[in-house]
């Protein structure tokens, strides 16, 4: 290789063999896009096609149940989240879903993922509320809904559906805050041939 980078902020030059520039598809293009000399290399020739789909990430914090303790799989084996949550979840603090759970029509597309952060965040297994994650992929209907607490009803409505609990045992009312982030088009698409479009 025999590359020279120099960080900004430091005197000293970096020797290295490669730049691996670690981004999402969608921000490899625009890359791309902006940089003619990036534009101009065989490997990234085709990055115009790379998609990103849009996902939205709904931290829920909720009052808390009884600890449960003995949970499986996360770097903390308790939780403050309902003891009917904790049981569906008793072997790993994620579970990974399809779309079209509930029969709900948001969920006619998206996927989701649902996770118990207080058996995965030491701040969080310290802290005295329940803290659910659910962030949903190819999630544009869901990134439309502008009003938090809405979208947060949907995340807990999906994740009871999910792991199979009554939907009363995520009730809304169990809300102390709720954090949402919406990321359009933002996470690589990966589907059949994606591979092809990436650097060897």
């Amino acid at each position: 290789g025999g590359l020279l980078v120099q960080v900004l902020g430091d005197e000293t030059p970096l020797a290295c063999d490669a730049i691996v520039l670690a981004v999402g598809a969608t921000s490899a293009a625009r890359l791309c896009e902006s940089s003619p000399l990036l534009a101009s290399l065989p490997a990234t020739q085709r990055f115009g096609e790379l998609r990103g789909v849009t996902c939205v990430a709904v931290r829920v914090y909720l009052q808390p149940a009884p600890r449960t303790s003995g949970l499986l799989g996360g770097s903390h084996a308790s939780t403050l989240l309902p003891p009917a949550v904790a049981a569906a979840m008793r072997a790993s603090p994620v579970t990974v879903c399809g779309p079209e759970i509930g029969g709900m029509a948001e969920l006619s597309e998206a996927g989701f993922c649902v996770y118990d952060l207080q058996r995965m965040h030491d701040e969080h297994a310290a802290g005295d509320l329940a803290v659910l994650e659910v962030d949903f992929y190819r999630a544009e209907r869901i990134a439309d809904v502008d009003d938090d607490h809405a979208v947060a009803r949907l995340a807990l409505e999906a994740a009871a559906a999910a792991l199979g609990v009554p939907a009363a045992t995520l009730d809304p009312s169990l809300i102390v805050d709720v954090a949402v982030v919406r990321a359009r088009r933002a996470v690589s698409h990966f589907a059949l041939g994606s591979a092809a479009l990436s650097p060897g």
